[in-house]
């Protein structure tokens, strides 16, 4: 039996990745793939939970390729502000998810097609009987990006890089406040930062999260961009040289955050990127 309801499913899952190819998706041969040179393989994920795939979404969309290399941030950019909306596909069609109800009787199979629709497959595993849901892809709407430099061999780069990971992908929902301090969690050693680097009282000091303050920096110069309000921000007490005056945001413990909130009438993603000597934060509307 139960091979039996394996093979309905492996039957099943066939058929549901034959029809996500998007109309008009031709599939290369292995042998006429030609990956841009320079790109990125690490797939990305989208606010929405789907990947995105830059070496994908250059090679399938050679003009944008062309007009803006194959750095992935770049072509990820474009794919909010533009591609999805064009329809263009940003990544092979794979398989998201596939379970079995905890009696057996019941399986699903949720497949992503190169466009981002998701196609459901029930399966009723003793009988064969199936059911078939799609769901179109979440719209987004572009806001605002803003990177600023870091250097990267240095203490400092743990600390950019781990704050930003912690803010990366937060999904707000509309009248939900975003606390930047909480989200990126205690500046201690068990929490991944490291000894580096910072401004107290108009002096350089050592301490463990020096540099988080470029990251909380580099949002609240988006949120300005994007012409959002901002509940509570700091500037530092000596100027900064990763940003121009009046757009950075210095935290210290919870007594000095950076706070705002979602005003919006959808919900609002945080994308984080640390990207060749870069962290761009970006700002998107979903829905």
């Amino acid at each position: 039996m139960k091979n039996i309801k394996r093979s309905i499913l492996c039957i099943v899952l066939a058929l549901v990745l034959a029809l996500s190819m998007p109309t008009g998706f031709t599939v290369r041969a292995e042998g006429e793939l030609v990956l841009p040179q320079g790109a990125d393989t690490e797939p990305l994920y989208l606010p929405d939970n789907t990947i995105f795939d830059p070496v994908f979404y250059a090679t399938y969309n050679q003009d944008v390729a062309i007009a803006l290399g194959t750095t992935r941030l770049e072509l990820y950019k474009h794919y909010i502000k533009y591609g999805r909306r064009e329809g263009r596909v940003y990544h092979a069609p794979y398989v998201r998810a596939q379970v079995v109800s905890e009696d057996g009787t019941m399986g699903c199979t949720e497949v992503v097609n190169a466009n981002g629709v998701i196609t459901r497959t029930y399966v009723n595993l003793v009988t064969g009987e199936q059911k078939v849901e799609q769901e179109a892809p979440v719209a987004f709407t572009y806001l605002s990006d803003v990177s600023t430099p870091y250097k990267t061999k240095i203490n400092r780069a743990i600390n950019v890089q781990t704050a930003s990971s912690r803010i990366n992908n937060q999904i707000l929902q509309p009248g939900q406040e975003f606390s930047y301090s909480r989200t990126i969690l205690p500046r201690t050693r068990e929490n991944g930062y490291v000894e580096a680097p910072q401004i107290v009282n108009k002096e350089y000091v050592t301490g463990v999260g020096g540099g988080i303050c470029q990251v909380s920096s580099t949002l609240y110069a988006s949120l300005l961009d994007a012409g959002l309000p901002v509940l509570e921000r700091h500037a530092h007490s000596l100027p900064v040289s990763y940003i121009g005056p009046g757009r950075d945001a210095t935290i210290s413990g919870l007594a000095l955050d950076l706070r705002f909130a979602n005003v919006l009438d959808r919900p609002m993603a945080i994308e984080s990127f640390c990207t060749n000597g870069y962290i761009t934060v970006m700002l998107i509307a979903l829905g």
